[in-house]
């Protein structure tokens, strides 16, 4: 089955996904519950490690399906 979107481009959509959650929007989060700065940004760090592979494998699952898209006109 072919895919309407590339490998790179999954990836590289999970990568800039992920460094801005994981750097600016979880770790404010984190501090304003914890007013933890250290813990805050550790768990960015964590989040980069494990949600990066697991988006990426979403995306390509996907890029599978045909629901949704639409035929090209021309």
């Amino acid at each position: 089955m072919k895919s309407y979107e590339s490998h790179k481009r999954s990836f590289v959509k999970a990568l800039t996904y992920r460094l801005y959650q994981s750097f600016l929007v979880s770790p404010i989060i984190i501090y304003v519950l914890s007013q933890d700065l250290v813990l805050a940004f550790k768990f960015g760090i964590s989040e980069i490690l494990v949600k990066i592979p697991t988006y990426y494998l979403f995306e390509r699952f996907w890029a599978i399906i045909k629901q949704g898209y639409k035929e090209d006109i021309f």
